[in-house]
């Protein structure tokens, strides 16, 4: 790698951009305030996929919980808007009852008795349909979801934590790139509940090869994600991404003193979600970062922060406010093949 970015899948108007960028960059040491940076999206901006995403998937398939039934009715409100068809309160209801019978299961450690019992299947796509169409509720939305997810960690230490999300990246890796469907007929008004979810993962060759670098010109790559902070770390770490530890930021969960997660948010940190991946990049990075990467509503906020040199946007064909962006001359719009997770030379992405 080296001084230069290697051409691979990218557009080259972004290649030569960045390339130029770089080649006009020189570090003067002793005479910057501060230590030129570079600020990171993790999932579908690094890798193709939602490394939180799957962490969800997997932990609700497996029934990965340390959480007594108590616990989870009060991570979720008691009251709240109707869900598409479904009324809140008989949604929260059948999820709470399900989950109360799986408990003892659960409690004792046996899951696979767990996933035989009447209730698994009812329990494992009421709350992840619940969860999608709680993030597409105005009054809930991301900022809800993107916490939820996190609590739903508590009970175990980020040790066991990261060995489970070894555990998944082995199996996302080996999973084709596709489409699966979690669906059950539950009595009314809940009636037929479908939910879809995608399976695979793959890194982007080009982005880890960019912060190597970045890395080579002396500017600091930095990683801000909305899934959960342990996570980003180890899954970073593991897929070889040349970013250390202290510079990743995720959500993050309050600890107890015997180092396991609460169902809580951590204190005085931002959500790591918009507004708040700006906030962290002015409170714990700095200001005026060379390049700014991400690719959805949550980054809009840090890549158009007018003190970034690059703003580098992965076209994954959004509708929300990210899509605003995708004619913005000054932003580099790098397309994809969906179809095989990966980039190619071209501003627009192809694929399902």
């Amino acid at each position: 790698m080296g001084e230069y970015v290697q051409e691979k899948g990218w557009f080259p108007d972004n290649l030569s951009r960045i390339q130029t960028a770089l080649c006009a960059h020189k570090t003067r040491p002793g005479q910057q305030a501060q230590q030129p940076f570079a600020v990171f999206d993790f999932d579908n901006t690094c890798i193709f996929r939602d490394i939180g995403q799957a962490m969800f998937r997997h932990q609700l398939l497996q029934l990965y919980y340390r959480i007594p039934p108590a616990t989870l009715a009060a991570l979720i409100p008691e009251q709240g808007p109707q869900l598409a068809h479904a009324p809140w309160q008989v949604l929260r209801e059948a999820i709470l009852s399900h989950y109360a019978l799986l408990w003892p299961y659960l409690e004792k450690n046996q899951r696979e008795e767990a996933k035989k019992t009447s209730s698994y299947l009812p329990f494992t796509v009421l709350l992840y349909w619940f969860v999608l169409k709680a993030r597409e509720e105005e009054n809930l939305g991301s900022p809800y979801v993107l916490a939820l997810l996190a609590k739903l960690q508590a009970g175990f230490t980020l040790q066991e934590l990261q060995s489970f999300c070894s555990a998944i990246l082995k199996e996302t890796q080996e999973e084709q790139l596709a489409i699966n469907y979690l669906a059950a007929k539950l009595p009314d008004p809940l009636g037929n509940i479908e939910a879809s979810y995608p399976t695979g993962l793959k890194v982007f060759e080009e982005m880890r090869e960019l912060m190597k670098t970045l890395l080579a010109h002396n500017i600091t790559p930095y990683v801000i994600s909305a899934s959960s902070d342990w996570l980003v770390k180890t899954a970073a770490e593991q897929l070889g991404f040349p970013v250390q530890e202290g510079h990743i930021f995720g959500v993050r969960t309050s600890m107890n003193s015997e180092g396991r997660v609460l169902p809580e948010s951590a204190r005085d940190f931002p959500l790591t979600y918009r507004k708040g991946k700006s906030e962290v990049i002015d409170r714990f990075i700095g200001n005026n970062p060379f390049l700014v990467a991400g690719d959805a509503d949550t980054d809009y906020e840090m890549l158009t922060r007018p003190d970034a040199k690059l703003r580098l946007l992965i076209n994954r064909k959004q509708k929300g406010l990210i899509a605003q962006l995708y004619t913005d001359p000054e932003v580099l719009l790098q397309g994809l093949d969906t179809g095989r997770g990966c980039f190619r030379p071209s501003r627009e992405t192809i694929g399902a």
